[in-house]
């Protein structure tokens, strides 16, 4: 299956939508799903499969789910299929629609963008020109995603919805991947990677080995949010740091 064909089925998970269907089901993911406090379609916004070129990129971040401002303009189950894949795959191409503003203020339903920046989306930012010989472009140079594709406030459902997730999208998205470099941000995504890719929770560093039909190496940092040293200096001994941006930086080149 192709990264659009791919980003569709995410966007359009049928367990999403069955969710919303039934209220009352009592599946581990209608919490995260009803938590958006809307059942209607024109105004939920769909499970946000990635940010970015995830074809071509050689960085790719997993979180563990979006985050939602219900004033900012995202796709919801109305959209055309044309939109959905231009919004996730050229969300901060400035040569296109201006989805954001500067890699850093997303687009509001009002037309005008959101006056703070995302906090996540500079502190991955800040963590991928660590690795990268020059200033990182988000979406063209990284790619950013959650565990848990449904958007929640403060991670709220991530714990029920994370199994059924990553078990069901995670190999996929990542055999859609061309990233060399893989990084867990925080537990819920380090969790999903170590237990679905036998990785010992002893590893900081894991790699190079295959995944989803590549020579990857996956590292693990706190999330952005954590109280604690986040950077790849701070987590990882020297060498393997070292390391590390010598293989990121041949897969650039």
């Amino acid at each position: 299956m192709s990264a659009p064909d791919r980003l569709l089925e995410i966007a359009h998970c049928p367990i999403a939508r069955a969710c919303l269907a039934d209220p009352g089901s009592p599946h581990p993911c209608s919490r995260i799903v009803l938590s958006q406090r809307t059942t209607d379609p024109a105004q939920h916004h769909l499970p946000e499969p990635w940010d970015g070129d995830l074809v071509h990129t050689p960085l790719l971040f997993i979180g563990s789910n979006p985050s939602i401002d219900p004033a900012e303009l995202n796709p919801t189950w109305t959209w055309p299929d044309v939109d959905v894949l231009d919004f996730y795959t050229h969300r901060f191409d400035s040569r296109r629609r201006k989805w954001t503003r500067d890699g850093r203020y997303p687009l509001l339903k009002d037309g005008t963008y959101r006056r703070r920046g995302v906090s996540f989306w500079a502190a991955v930012r800040k963590r991928a020109a660590e690795l990268l010989d020059h200033q990182p472009q988000p979406g063209i140079d990284y790619v950013m995603c959650g565990v848990v594709h449904c958007k929640s406030v403060g991670e709220f459902g991530v714990r029920e919805a994370l199994e059924e997730c990553a078990a069901r999208y995670l190999g996929r998205m990542l055999a859609a991947s061309g990233a060399r470099v893989i990084v867990g941000l925080g537990k819920f995504a380090g969790d999903a990677l170590r237990r679905q890719y036998a990785i010992p929770a002893t590893d900081r560093l894991h790699g190079p080995v295959e995944i989803a039909g590549r020579e990857r190496y996956v590292a693990f940092l706190p999330h952005p949010n954590a109280r604690a040293k986040r950077s790849f200096a701070a987590c990882l001994a020297p060498e393997e740091l070292a390391r590390l941006r010598r293989f990121v930086q041949m897969a650039s080149q």
